[in-house]
């Protein structure tokens, strides 16, 4: 598998989106996950404050190694928003029981109030 960081206006993005009844089209750092060719995951962030980035798209085309797809993605999102130099990453929910909260309190989020998860970045500073 192969992860490609591209941008919102990437055709193969946007189709992978409209498959889920999704349209995105405000700037954002896209990652897709490709295997034989064929997009299997994306996940994209764009900026919360100037502080946060905010991921805003997780979408798996798998329901086989959901979660490691999923932890895969997830964790180059926060490396490339390192990059970018911001202090935290949040996430938001419809409900606490959305299938991905419990993948994202593995990787450290905790929920800040109902419905948004916020994982705070460690410097060695």
């Amino acid at each position: 598998m192969e992860i490609i960081v591209t941008d919102e206006t990437d055709e193969r993005f946007v189709e992978f989106c409209k498959s889920f009844g999704c349209f995105l089209d405000d700037p954002q750092v896209v990652l897709l996950l490709v295997s034989f060719k064929k997009t299997v995951g994306c996940a994209s962030f764009r900026v919360y404050d100037s502080q946060s980035a905010e991921i805003t798209t997780l979408f798996l085309n798998s329901y086989d190694e959901r979660e490691k797809i999923a932890y895969k993605l997830i964790r180059q999102l926060e490396k490339i928003a390192i990059d970018y130099e911001f202090k935290s990453i949040v996430v938001s929910f419809d409900s606490r029981d959305d299938i991905l909260v419990e993948i994202f309190e593995k990787l450290d989020y905790q929920f800040v109030d109902d419905s948004l998860m916020k994982k705070e970045f460690k410097t060695l500073l």
